[in-house]
């Protein structure tokens, strides 16, 4: 069974959704965020698949108290993903999935459909509005794949696509989703604006 891979940080303000903060608060932020957190477990336990919660960071937060996480390990976004894929591939799993915690565009469907994928297709992605992507899908931990990717730009899926590429990686790309990150995306979410509006 492929495994995946749950990327977050612990939902404290200050810590999370700094582009956010500037918009509506460190507090709002961090209720957006462990919203957005809380989905993501969600969908990860009740995906059928086996998952690993990655925190950037030790924490005793409550949301926590009954999950085995493991801390992120390496200096970027991309060295951090890759030892985690080294963490989650075995001759058993063969490949493996990471997700982001502020994406509540992605369902069951998209982990279903990226662990399929997977079968013909040394990478899969789940571009995200923005530029980058959602989920990524691998069947080996390559760290050529983040090669020069400049993270938070808006050109880390072109840059991703573009080391795969080289690689000769085949490359499944799964439909755009939108993550959270400024104030604008949450008009595409009501739940969202109405925690905000009465925090």
């Amino acid at each position: 069974m492929i495994p995946v891979g749950v990327f977050a940080k612990p939902p404290l303000p200050g810590l999370v959704k700094t582009r956010l903060v500037a918009e509506i608060g460190a507090g709002k932020a961090t209720r957006v965020y462990r919203y957005c957190l809380e989905y993501t477990l969600d969908l990860a336990r009740h995906s059928g698949l086996d998952y690993q919660l990655y925190l950037s960071r030790e924490c005793e937060e409550p949301l926590f108290q009954d999950e085995q996480y493991r801390l992120q390990r390496g200096g970027d976004l991309g060295a951090r993903m890759i030892n985690a894929l080294r963490d989650m591939i075995d001759a058993d799993t063969r490949a493996a999935i990471i997700v982001g915690s502020d994406c509540l565009d992605l369902g069951a469907a998209h982990l279903q459909q990226a662990a399929q994928a997977l079968s013909s297709h040394e990478l899969v992605l789940a571009p995200a509005a923005d530029g980058g992507f959602a989920l990524i899908g691998c069947r080996e931990a390559n760290p050529d794949l983040f090669k020069s990717v400049a993270w938070s730009s808006d050109r880390v899926l072109e840059q991703t696509l573009a080391n795969a590429r080289t690689l000769g990686y085949r490359v499944c790309l799964l439909e755009t989703v939108r993550d959270i990150d400024r104030l604008r995306d949450l008009e595409h979410y009501p739940e969202l604006f109405a925690l905000v509006a009465s925090s």
